[in-house]
């Protein structure tokens, strides 16, 4: 619901008149195209499905900053016309913990947590990423029952910073925006590694779409592995 209000909000921006260009981008690239577009655009924020189900019911968007390459692909299907698409960074996992724990308390910090924040696997990239990494180490149906499915990666943290959860599994790029979360383990990705572009749903969207490929030093400050362009 909250990542529903917020892009209200953005749409409503765009809508009312405001000439800049809306970006719809998912919560765990807020840093980095907030960094790159800074006032020049109206951003809205939410879980990379939900603001693609929005877009193809028609949400106003110039951009649209995805988490994982197959929801822009999912667009396409739905009729949605994307002018262009960039691959911007890459990501990687981490398992983190409240930054008050004490070191090797949990052990391993999956296996033993009682309740794990993850970004919900069934239709969030961050829990998809996190789940086909655990898949990969045989360790998903040893956690998944205690799994706490959160509306993005960015309420996965909150809910470890909040003590709603023992651990959780988010991006390292969003580790570095909470003093409340230590890292306790990485999480390798397996096969699918986290990958964060953005697409032109218009020409305007082009521009922008540029400028946030380009800004490299943006986006490796904010925590990710950028791409060249």
């Amino acid at each position: 619901m909250r990542g529903l209000a917020v892009v209200g909000l953005a749409l409503a921006m765009g809508c009312a008149g405001d000439p800049r260009p809306v970006v719809l981008s998912a919560a765990s690239m807020a840093d980095g195209v907030r960094a790159v577009v800074r006032d020049d655009a109206v951003v809205g924020l939410g879980a990379t499905s939900t603001l693609a189900r929005q877009i193809a019911q028609g949400a106003p968007a110039d951009v649209f900053a995805s988490a994982d390459p197959e929801w822009v692909d999912w667009l396409r299907g739905e009729g949605v016309l994307v002018l262009s698409e960039r691959v911007v960074a890459h990501g990687s996992l981490v398992v983190v913990g409240p930054a008050d724990m004490p070191a090797g308390a949990l052990g391993d910090p999956l296996v033993n947590a009682d309740r794990i924040a993850v970004a919900d696997p069934a239709h969030v990239p961050a829990g998809q990423y996190a789940e086909a990494a655990l898949r990969s180490t045989g360790r998903w149906e040893q956690v998944s029952r205690r799994v706490l499915p959160c509306a993005d990666v960015r309420a996965a943290l909150a809910a470890v910073e909040s003590g709603a959860a023992d651990a959780g599994i988010v991006y390292a790029s969003d580790v570095g925006q909470s003093d409340r979360v230590v890292i306790l383990d990485s999480l390798t990705a397996g096969a699918r590694r986290p990958t964060f572009v953005v697409a032109a749903l218009s020409e305007r969207g082009r521009t922008v779409v540029d400028r946030i490929a380009a800004d490299t030093a943006s986006w490796r400050s904010a925590g990710f592995d950028p791409v060249a362009p």
